[in-house]
């Protein structure tokens, strides 16, 4: 298999589809405000990362309309948002130390 189809299977379902997208940025969301409620992480990081992949959804969802075919801007946005979904989902779960 072509390396750079590996590098981009993972957010191959996602490309062109905003409301995927959305999708995940909304249950990114919910954790937070889950998360938020049982007082016993830090839950901030999971609100970033649901910020950025909001600002994603609107981003692909402008793509779309415009009719874009040649995606280079994913060479940037891809790993960003693998490092910083991961990195809130690790700093998001850790407990808070007690008082």
């Amino acid at each position: 298999m072509d390396p750079l189809k590996m590098f981009f299977a993972p957010i191959q379902p996602f490309v062109w589809h905003p409301e995927r997208i959305a999708i995940v940025a909304c249950i990114l969301l919910l954790a937070y405000l889950m998360l938020r409620r049982v007082g016993r992480f830090r839950p901030r990081p999971i609100l970033v990362s649901a910020v950025i992949w909001g600002a994603f959804a609107l981003w692909e969802w402008y793509c779309k309309i415009q009719g874009y075919n040649i995606r280079i801007d994913l060479f940037l946005i891809y790993p960003v948002l693998i490092i910083v979904t991961v990195w809130s989902l690790i700093a998001g779960l850790r407990k808070r130390r007690p008082s």
